[in-house]
């Protein structure tokens, strides 16, 4: 058995991707908070001696990665690897601050899918990002969920408006559903990236998935929709595997 832990340290609930691989065929076995790692790498028998480590850092966890080291890991960091106009022979067309996670979802879907694709990535913070053959294009930052109703908290008569996370579609006509809803506007900006780059595939991926799946339901029109909650561990793994160390 062969192993490979990627780990995702994004701006909130970092976790952690357990692959095996038995004869020829790799499996994700489990993807688990990082608190939990130790737990499951017992359980599994995957230690230094047979596993590697893959690191995509958003938000810096030193003390974390130093645990790993410790137990003998090596640590391969996607960082080392970015210089900035091109990643593993992708083009991008993006400052060197691009987000290590943008990075590396979008050279997965540049490899696996030989069409314009929209990759958006629904978390604390949500992106949108165009890629095709030309390579990572760019894409959008807006605010998450709870970081935009968290706004409305500055409004006198606002702060104790009960409000749910989901959507219905349908026009308000009642103060939560009018903040709610409101957030179905920045499907627009999607829908902009949509027409203007000839998209013909969306990747959604991250804890607001199903919301995003939501909002293009009614509006794919031939688009191929697909929801991708492992991307980031599947992105590690295939860079890995394929670009630093045959496993």
């Amino acid at each position: 058995m062969q192993g490979l832990v990627t780990l995702d340290f994004g701006n909130t609930n970092p976790h952690a991707g357990l692959f095996q691989k038995n004869q020829n065929d790799w499996e994700l076995i489990k993807v688990v908070p990082l608190n939990e790692l130790p737990i499951y790498l017992t359980q599994l028998d995957m230690s230094a001696h047979n596993s590697s480590v893959v690191l995509c850092e958003v938000k810096s966890r030193e003390e974390e990665v130093a645990k790993l080291q410790e137990m003998g890991f090596l640590v391969t960091r996607v960082k080392d690897y970015w210089r900035g106009t091109k990643f593993a022979g992708m083009p991008v067309n993006y400052a060197k601050t691009l987000g290590e996670d943008r990075l590396i979802e979008a050279f997965y879907c540049y490899k696996k899918y030989k069409a314009p694709t929209l990759v958006i990535d629904a978390g604390t913070f949500v992106t949108m990002d165009v890629v095709t053959g030309d390579g990572f294009l760019g894409g959008y930052i807006i605010p998450g969920l709870e970081a935009y109703f968290s706004a409305y908290q500055r409004g006198e008569q606002l702060q104790s408006v009960p409000l749910e996370m989901h959507l219905t579609h349908k026009l308000p006509s009642q103060t939560a559903e009018a903040i709610t809803e409101s957030y179905s506007a920045f499907s627009t900006l999607a829908r902009k990236l949509i027409a203007d780059h000839k998209i013909e595939r969306i990747i959604i991926t991250g804890g607001h998935t199903s919301l995003w799946e939501g909002l293009f339901q009614e509006q794919a029109q031939g688009l191929v929709v697909e929801a991708c909650p492992d991307l980031i561990h599947s992105a590690l793994h295939y860079w890995f595997t394929t670009q630093i160390e045959p496993l």
